[in-house]
């Protein structure tokens, strides 16, 4: 068994949980086709692929090291050599969860996170609320 931690912002909780792999601990938070990131060094996430396309008026959001992330999220530690390991909620770093587009568009005037973008090549496609490109939605 392996120590993962979930974030709700639906439910406004912090969980740690066990599970045999990554993929139960997605499962148990509810997500499905997935999207990998990492926030800090050796700490990675999963959140679902197209959390941040889904209506602002239908999504719950929260911050953690200057990232907005989108909906439910699995977090996990790893080594240097990509094997997880226990992530205990005592480890896990506070989340500040957000109300609405209000509370996060505040929060990136604030600094406290970046505005979430897509580019190719340095021209930009994307940018948080917007809808999604073409392609990006279910």
């Amino acid at each position: 068994m392996t120590k993962f931690v979930i974030v709700n912002p639906h439910k406004r909780t912090v969980e740690g949980v066990d599970c045999d792999s990554l993929i139960d601990a997605q499962v148990m938070a509810g997500l499905g086709n997935v999207d990998h990131g990492q926030v800090a060094r050796g700490l990675g996430y999963v959140v679902d692929e197209f959390g941040l396309f889904t209506p602002v008026s239908e999504q719950k959001y929260f911050g953690l090291f200057g990232h907005l992330i989108a909906g439910p999220a699995v977090f996990y530690l790893f080594d240097e050599m990509g094997e997880t390991i226990d992530l205990r909620k005592s480890e896990f770093p506070d989340v500040r969860f957000y109300l609405g587009v209000n509370d996060v568009e505040a929060a990136i005037y604030r600094g406290e996170i970046e505005r979430p973008f897509m580019a190719v090549n340095g021209v930009e496609y994307w940018r948080w609320p917007q809808q999604p490109p073409e392609g990006f939605t279910r």
